[in-house]
């Protein structure tokens, strides 16, 4: 085997498909450049647009399990390298990258998987982690053990949680421990970088190693007396002997660095390599210790540390700087307003370094020029700034290619000059004499704008001090201050500034008038942009927020003027695991300003589903009225039940209200309110509301969706209390079957699709409705329906539901009673049927189920049913063609799903057959890519779904994953293709 074996087997597994390097894969030198490390060097890497890499490395002979551990656990340091590939004649190894390294030569604890017979088993590595397999998430399923849970991040946080509560918990304080902390990392990243050599430390410290310069505290002293004085006040204070802390806490850091367990004092393989960490790990990381909050016993436990890692992940950075930074020229400006710890402003250096350096080897006068020219940021936190000054400096040393001696390398100061501490909302004003961020004609603008600014609800007082500083007709968001950092980020900008900035989802989602003004003021200022909606991702991305997230983009690349792009990106099962994201073209729609303005609930819509759902609610809005106007007519009204609130807040009357019975938060069932239950016994309560609303017949909507996607309602036919656990409709007697009628209307799966395309919170946030969410259901006139023949059936089915537990056939026969209420067509009701198994989503269970394998049997053959259907009615105009259909029956573990569409002359029912297949699945898309004279491998490099046109035929190429293969798939797959092949060519 030699080098050219290594091509064949990264052609074998998709890597370098038709013998051209897929995109973000690089060879020899330039591999090599793309990884920081002091032994590894490998032969190629395969860099994904999330920043994961795969590793590979070929050696004539099988290394020893010495050097490869070595290589792993440079590569673990790394961070983003969850696959070591080791290739030699005898075998191919696949090594987790993301296995914290335990002791030297722990290889074998974490080998995936190693091939021996390499010519026979290019298939069977392929499925397992080819490219394709590797992208589409079928690699994670295969290999659990390759997790984040014990990448680099997550270990050294929890280290140094422990350490920092060590140190507090022995009477250190936090401000200090943090210090000591950061002066220690830096130190042993000189070391490692070996701009500070143990012969030098010798000189100055009479010592070789840190640990021990530690374990001396006069030693200690000189050390960060002389780093001072190398470098400068931001990045090490002046200290002096009484800035020294006790020999006791730098005997438990030097543990630390020693890797000496504090509790049995065993000492094991200190796994970090601070030259290799990436700089924005090292201020992320750091970022929790700057805005750390004092615990009651000053320790935080293991599960807390493990749950609160809430820093801008840099997978998420990566996103934003693709995007903002696409095409400059590196002499651009960058400012964050709420820079933080620094982590946009670290990434953001390193790429204009790159750009102005044009594939040369940058100077350190370009470097230092960059650093002190074109990164600004801002931050209230002092802390914060101190931190991301640090964070630059490091990485202005990473990229210098020759950082010595040390004494050359002094800094210039940062702080309060590139980076401010103070108030975004007043930086740029006169203070103590200075004048910051302006020029002589006004305040100084930026080429691009980025940032993380806080999500933080401030309530009411919060909006009102807000609403004062807003200039007249400028309107604020009423549930947080990302928008208004927003708007005091336009006010550094220019007509070409760009804009990538994340923000809390909820104003452009809610359907809050205030809210929504606030979201639509922003697009419409910034216009063109694109919503990239980040909520599927709450779980990993910010695990601590209380909101769901987006990212605005603005004038990032051309676009119309009143564009909006809408790109959502859904959960995976490997997304937690691997901190990446997943977009495929059926993920992003495009809307414009008018559109959005003219109908709000579409910006959601687009964010949560399809071009077929939004054309669905267009039509059912147009056709009919608003449930809330729908109740009115009849003098009815949606409220939200009692509030009890603690005994200081009940200061309301509810004596009206005592002796009837109460209706609380688990006593409902589906059509059903229990019999016995307990009274109100209140004479106060902190809002009763008026008795009236509790006179029967009322309609009972449970405002939580406790039991899976359909909303919980019934009707309560005599009076009774509910709390604000529920909305209540009271309505007249004589219209006691209108309630009935509703009651089934909002438990169908056309009311939980519509909640998902439209509801404030529920798709984005929490599993729960809004008043306003239930009474903007379009809903058929009711006086008309209760009479209706579809009506009456589907009163009946709700008295029959009434007295049991419904079944999944109940259901089928309700969905398809209320569907036939509304007068819906095939297409719309296979919308609505996948709008509820789309909202199972938002549980753990619909999650997994949308990401399993797709059943060739079940779900790609009523796919292709359905697409065949939408294009029989297209052809069925002439009559003189007809469709079939051919599934290729592919093992479950592959990867991809293949249906090709035949079209042939004449009349003809359509069919589905079933393909059976005798190769692996490049086999499969070499014969059609033969066939078709298309490139397939090639063409899956830059998309996750294809459909290639032949002369009478179309081939649909898609992941194997469920969600892909949906009924609605289907639907705006047809569509897609009537529309091409009008225009003639692929997509």
């Amino acid at each position: 085997m030699s080098a050219a074996t290594l091509q064949q087997v990264l052609a074998a597994t998709g890597f370098l498909p038709d013998g051209l390097p897929t995109p973000g894969l690089y060879f020899g030198q330039e591999a090599q450049r793309l990884r920081r490390g002091r032994d590894f060097s490998p032969d190629a890497l395969w860099r994904s647009p999330s920043s994961l890499t795969v590793y590979f490395k070929f050696e004539h002979t099988t290394p020893t399990d010495a050097l490869v551990s070595k290589w792993r656990r440079e590569v673990w340091n790394e961070g983003f390298a969850p696959l070591l590939w080791v290739i030699s004649p005898e075998s191919i190894d696949l090594y987790n990258g993301f296995g914290a390294p335990i002791k030297e030569g722990d290889t074998q604890k974490y080998l995936i998987h190693s091939f021996r017979n390499i010519e026979a088993s290019l298939g069977e590595l392929d499925a397992l982690a080819g490219r394709i397999s590797f992208e589409t998430g079928q690699f994670w399923a295969q290999a659990p053990t390759v997790n984040r849970k014990t990448s680099v991040d997550q270990k050294l946080l929890l280290d140094l949680a422990y350490l920092e509560s060590d140190l507090v918990k022995t009477n250190l304080e936090r401000n200090v421990a943090q210090a000591l902390i950061g002066r220690v990392i830096f130190t042993q990243y000189l070391i490692d970088r070996e701009i500070v050599s143990s012969k030098l430390l010798k000189e100055l410290c009479h010592h070789a190693s840190l640990p021990t310069i530690l374990r001396d505290s006069k030693a200690t002293e000189l050390l960060f007396t002389w780093l001072s004085q190398t470098f400068n006040g931001d990045m090490f204070p002046p200290s002096s002997a009484s800035d020294t802390p006790a020999i006791s806490h730098l005997s438990r850091v030097a543990d630390f660095l020693e890797a000496v367990d504090p509790l049995s004092g065993q000492i094991d393989l200190f796994p970090y390599q601070f030259d290799v960490i990436p700089v924005e790990l090292i201020s992320s990381i750091y970022e929790q210790f700057a805005h750390a909050e004092p615990r009651v016993d000053n320790r935080r436990s293991s599960e807390a540390v493990n749950n609160g890692v809430h820093y801008t992940r840099l997978s998420l950075v990566s996103l934003v700087l693709d995007e903002v930074m696409d095409g400059l020229t590196g002499n651009e400006s960058i400012l964050d307003l709420t820079c933080g710890s620094g982590v946009f402003l670290v990434e953001a250096l390193r790429r204009l370094v790159h750009l102005r350096a044009n594939g040369q080897q940058p100077t350190r006068d370009l470097i230092r020029s960059t650093l002190y020219n074109q990164i600004y940021g801002v931050d209230i936190s002092e802390a914060a700034v101190r931190v991301a000054a640090f964070s630059l400096y490091l990485a202005a040393l990473e990229i210098d290619p020759d950082p010595q001696p040390p004494h050359s390398l002094k800094f210039q100061p940062l702080i309060g000059k590139t980076l401010l501490i103070g108030d975004a909302h007043t930086v740029g004003q006169s203070g103590d004499g200075k004048v910051v961020l302006t020029t002589p004609t006004g305040l100084k603008r930026f080429d691009v704008i980025v940032g993380n600014p806080p999500w933080s609800f401030k309530g009411h007082n919060g909006t009102e001090a807000r609403r004062k500083m807003r200039a007249a007709g400028v309107p604020a968001q009423p549930r947080g201050e990302g928008l208004d950092f927003m708007l005091r980020a336009v006010e550094f900008s220019h007509e070409k500034t760009r804009f990538g900035v994340v923000l809390s989802a909820m104003p452009f989602f809610s359907r809050s008038n205030t809210g929504m003004a606030a979201a639509q003021y922003v697009m419409q200022l910034l216009a063109p942009i694109t919503l990239v909606n980040l909520s599927n991702l709450c779980g990993w991305l910010f695990a601590t927020a209380t909101m769901p997230a987006v990212v605005l983009f603005a004038r990032h690349r051309p676009q119309p003027s009143d564009q909006v792009t809408v790109v959502q990106i859904p959960w995976t099962a490997s997304g937690a695991k691997t901190h990446s994201f997943e977009v495929s073209p059926s993920d992003i729609i495009k809307l414009t300003i008018p559109e959005i303005n003219a109908r709000p609930m579409k910006l959601k819509a687009a964010a949560i589903g399809c071009r077929r759902d939004m054309a669905l609610l267009d039509s059912l809005a147009s056709s009919h009225s608003m449930l809330g106007a729908q109740l009115a007519t009849l003098d009815a009204e949606l409220n939200v039940g009692l509030i009890r609130g603690l005994p200081n807040n009940q200061t309301r009357d509810a004596r009206a209200l005592k002796g009837l019975e109460l209706l609380q938060t688990q006593d409902i069932r589906r059509f059903q309110i229990p019999n016995a239950l307990p009274l109100f016994n209140l004479s106060n309560a902190q809002r009763p509301r008026s008795r009236d609303i509790y006179r029967a017949p009322i309609l009972i909507v449970k405002e939580t969706l406790s039991e899976g996607p359909r909303a919980i309602v019934a009707v309560a036919d005599r009076d009774l209390v509910f709390t604000n656990a529920y909305f209540g409709a009271s309505m007249p007697v004589a219209h006691r079957q209108s309630a009935h009628l509703l009651a089934a209307i909002l438990s169908s799966s056309l009311a939980s699709w519509f909640f998902l395309m439209s509801a404030s919170e529920f798709g984005v946030w929490k599993r729960r409705l809004l008043q306003h969410d239930v009474t903007l259901l379009p809903t058929p006139d009711l006086k008309a329906s209760v009479k209706s023949e579809a009506g009456k059936r589907l009163l009946q089915i709700e008295e029959n539901l009434q007295h049991k537990v419904c079944t999944e056939e109940d259901w089928h026969v309700l969905d398809n009673a209320v569907f036939d209420l509304y007068a819906l067509d095939e297409p719309d009701r296979v919308i609505i049927r996948d709008g509820l198994y789309r909202a199972s989503w938002q549980w753990q269970a619909g999650k997994e189920s949308s990401v399993a394998s797709a059943s060739v049997h079940s779900d790609i053959a009523q796919y292709a049913e359905i697409f065949l259907t939408v294009i029989s009615d297209w052809l069925s105009a002439r009559n003189k063609r007809h469709m079939r259909a051919e599934i290729f029956n592919l093992p479950k573990y592959s990867a991809l799903r293949v249906v090709r569409f035949v079209l042939e002359d004449g009349p003809g029912n359509t069919r589905v057959d079933l393909i059976e297949t005798n190769g692996e699945l490049n086999d499969i898309l070499n014969n059609i890519g033969n066939r078709l004279k298309v490139k397939l491998a090639t063409a899956l490099s830059g998309q996750r779904e294809l459909r290639i046109h032949g002369r009478n035929e179309v081939v649909i190429i898609k992941p194997a994953s469920r969600r892909y293969w949906m009924g609605i798939a289907a639907l705006e797959d047809a569509d897609a293709v009537v529309v091409e092949s009008f225009m003639g060519g692929n997509a």
